[in-house]
């Protein structure tokens, strides 16, 4: 049974997706509410002749079929009597003016679309006001017909664009016929060639990537068959030296292209070979183990952000590799990449794309480059793709923000305390109460070191959280996530018990130790939490020219500035840097008082801080930041990034849990007992 042209075109959009609304047909299609009604009928005829089921409608899904469709649907779509969409004479027209040959005039695209000539003019007008938002000018004479000026690259960035989306439409056999029709022979024979150059590089791309490539040279001949000559590149010419230049050049010189190229238009083509995706890649390039070694920095990352073990990660890494060496030129050279799913990654798989971006960082920062956004979901449904392989789901898990007035210092340390004690938790950013307002993430849970206004469910923690305060809100968090808590431990209870089989001499010194080994024991570092490498340790920043002892201050802005005094005399900071810190406090309270007796001041990189650095004021008098809030411990953090100060903080973090060292540091009047203390807590975090 045949189908006309319009009905099968219909059940192609649907066998890609389901669609809300007839509205939205109406837009795809560019068909009338009649004619999309008269299409669906006809189909519902096909369907039912060939035992499946018909279009179905429900208002929540909108349209949509139960069965996939396996029979070939005998129908050819043809440029005589197929109806364009708005959209689809967009990328007819474009291509038409950048590549035909043949003085163009308003009967040409009349003939090619069967539309009446007012409306071709129409579309005309638009498409001359999208090109100039390119920095292109379509024009008309009667003596050249339409006619594109402009940049050379400017053109070839726009014919990669429009064959891209031609070959991804839902309508692209009737576009190619119109665009590429006779020319089907050639485009053929470039794909041959192509194949070839697979074999002997010993790569294979993904078939649409391939497709692509044939469609791309040919249209890159047809320009320099009308005189498109791209302008020379100097950081194109390293390739001249690589093998895909020389089996380009001997691609060019086969029948299957008719004009003359230049050294820059093998350059040209060069770049996309090395650009392009590929699913297998035994090339032997110099990048190889480079590459490689930064796809695992990347899932090292990914594993840290998500606190997921990933399963076969040599394997991942491979796979990785093999997609960023062709990525990297892309990005490198402003190669166009447009991903078809990105959209759809960013709406549906919303927080593992966040992440994703967030582990490519590393990624940004040894490349020199940032990532596009097409670019960084194609590691999305990669990483998504694993972690379904392995059965593991990021989806089930509960989102949670980090907030204390600024972000950078402070907050990092209840960041990383939270991530071990709720591994189940997916912690997303660490905010300011600014930023918080303004996230534009959803999420269910809120830890914060301050009192805010959110709908999710929120959490007030200190910001350095003792074995007590760990103990109490894991309980906290239970009860609301899961409707219990375990039962806590009762240390009278265990000294009964330990009574009725041992001699107990010292029972208060035994219930004291038993307090501090089930509520006090500081947690080690997880190696997800911790990236090591070109961290530097707490005594390194915390050392004897960074360490004072004074008999008091006057006040605690004084205080502030006494602690600070060290790094500006060192240059690390700027004095606009300690001004920042007062106001800070003066603005938002005594915030940096993060357990009794200690307060860490800090401000926002941007405000003056020149270099990572870090100092430590001891009081003999303790200076009050509040009423309630004396302090005789000021330690100054200087932060220049949101990273390379992690490793000394959780090291401070170590120290400061512990009581008896806060009290330790406070009695000692030598500087060397403190350095000897923070020695101690700069040795490796799991040991």
């Amino acid at each position: 049974m045949f189908i006309d042209e319009r009905s099968a075109a219909l059940l192609k959009l649907l066998q890609h997706s389901s669609i809300p609304t007839m509205a939205e047909i109406e837009e795809q299609t560019g068909l009338t509410r009649r004619q999309i009604q008269y299409s669906l009928g006809k189909a519902n005829d096909w369907l039912e002749f060939h035992h499946y089921q018909p279009v179905q409608y429900k208002r929540d899904a909108g349209y949509f079929l139960i069965d996939e469709i396996k029979e070939e649907m005998n129908v050819k779509l043809t440029k005589r009597t197929y109806v364009f969409s708005e959209k689809d004479r967009e990328k007819v027209f474009f291509l038409m003016v950048l590549l035909s040959k043949e003085e163009l005039s308003v009967y040409h695209f009349q003939s090619m679309t069967g539309l009446s000539r007012s409306t071709v003019l129409i579309d005309l007008q638009r498409l001359k006001a999208k090109a100039k938002q390119q920095e292109l000018k379509i024009h008309y004479s009667k003596q050249e017909g339409y006619l594109v000026e402009g940049n050379s690259r400017i053109k070839r960035y726009v014919v990669e664009q429009l064959v891209r989306d031609v070959l991804n439409s839902q309508n692209c056999e009737v576009i190619v016929q119109c665009i590429w029709g006779e020319h089907e022979q050639q485009i053929e024979a470039i794909q041959s060639e192509l194949e070839k150059i697979e074999k002997n590089l010993g790569i294979a791309f993904t078939d649409e990537r391939l497709n692509e490539l044939a469609y791309l040279f040919f249209s890159t001949d047809q320009l320099i068959g009308k005189g498109e000559v791209l302008q020379d590149d100097p950081s194109w010419k390293p390739f001249v030296n690589v093998k895909e230049y020389k089996l380009i050049d001997q691609m060019i010189a086969t029948d299957a292209f008719q004009s003359r190229w230049s050294e820059t238009e093998k350059l040209y083509a060069t770049l996309h070979i090395v650009s392009m995706n590929r699913i297998k890649d035994l090339s032997p390039l110099s990048e190889n183990q480079v590459f490689h070694s930064l796809m695992q920095q990347v899932a090292e990352e990914f594993e840290r952000l998500t606190f997921v073990h990933l399963h076969n990660k040599v394997q991942l890494c491979t796979q990785l590799n093999v997609h960023f060496k062709p990525a990297y030129y892309r990005i490198k050279y402003g190669l166009p990449q447009v991903n078809p799913l990105k959209e759809r990654i960013q709406k549906i798989y919303t927080e593992l794309h966040h992440l994703t971006k967030k582990s490519l960082r590393v990624l940004e920062q040894e490349i020199g480059y940032d990532i596009p956004e097409d670019e960084a979901a194609y590691f999305t449904i990669y990483f998504g793709g694993w972690l379904q392989k392995q059965g593991t789901t990021l989806n089930e898990r509960k989102r949670a923000i980090v907030v204390c007035p600024h972000g950078v210092g402070v907050s990092n340390i209840l960041n990383f305390t939270l991530r071990e004690l709720f591994p189940n938790i997916l912690f997303l950013d660490v905010l300011s109460v600014r930023d918080a307002a303004e996230y534009p993430l959803s999420y269910d849970l809120v830890f914060s070191s301050v009192n805010m206004r959110t709908d999710a469910t929120l959490f007030v923690v200190p910001p350095i959280l003792e074995g007590r305060d760990k103990h109490k809100l894991n309980q906290q968090v239970m009860q609301e996530l899961y409707g219990y808590t375990m039962q806590s431990a009762d240390v009278n209870a265990l000294v009964k018990v330990i009574s009725k089989y041992a001699t107990i001499h010292e029972q208060d010194q035994l219930e004291q130790a038993l307090q501090t080994a089930l509520y006090n024991k500081p947690s080690k570092t997880s190696t997800y939490t911790l990236k090591e490498v070109e961290k530097p340790v707490l005594e390194e920043l915390l050392n004897q020219q960074t360490i004072q002892i004074k008999p008091k201050a006057a006040t605690w802005h004084e205080a502030i500035q006494l602690a600070a005094q060290p790094l500006v005399e060192l240059g690390t900071i700027e004095e606009g840097y300690v001004n920042a810190m007062i106001e800070s406090i003066e603005a938002n309270g005594p915030y940096v008082v993060i357990t009794p007796g200690v307060a860490i001041p800090h401000a926002r990189p941007e405000q003056g801080v020149r270099s990572l650095s870090m100092s430590l004021l001891k009081l003999d008098e303790a200076v009050d930041f509040a009423a309630d809030k004396p302090v005789r411990l000021i330690i100054v953090l200087a932060a220049v990034d949101s990273e390379s100060h992690l490793r000394a903080l959780i090291q401070l973090t170590n120290l400061l849990n512990e009581p008896a060292n806060i009290e330790h540091m406070i009695q000692t009047t030598d500087k060397t007992k403190l350095m000897e203390l923070i020695h101690n807590y700069s040795k490796e975090e799991t040991e």
